[in-house]
């Protein structure tokens, strides 16, 4: 599957079998997204990130994750568990059709009272 930022600077690409999609309902990815954020759990080894313009940032969110973004247009692109196995890449960086589901939803106990979670 090939996937890009909303510009175009960043290139995502990871392999078809990668897992469904996670839901993260913690209070971290409620305030950089504005909701839930919905990722593909893809083998660490598996994810390919093309970024000739150096415009991938990533920085600490939390003593337990990294996560990276476009510096030109904002979009989102990871979140890495400090030393998993899996890398958390944005669903939103694909194409509509991707013939996935939400899998899994995780720290649903952190989701705000506006919606909820099927």
């Amino acid at each position: 599957m090939k996937g890009s930022c909303h510009c175009g600077a960043i290139e995502v690409n990871v392999p078809d079998d990668a897992f469904g999609i996670v839901a993260c309902h913690c209070g971290d990815c409620q305030k950089l997204h504005g909701n839930f954020f919905a990722m593909l759990a893809v083998d660490r080894a598996s994810v390919e990130i093309q970024d000739p313009g150096s415009s991938l940032v990533t920085y600490d969110s939390s003593p337990k994750a990294k996560r990276s973004f476009c510096a030109k247009c904002g979009s989102r692109v990871a979140k890495d568990p400090n030393g998993g196995p899996k890398v958390l890449v944005s669903i939103g960086l694909f194409d509509r059709t991707t013939h996935r589901r939400i899998e899994k939803n995780v720290f649903v106990d952190s989701k705000p009272d506006w919606y909820e979670v099927a």
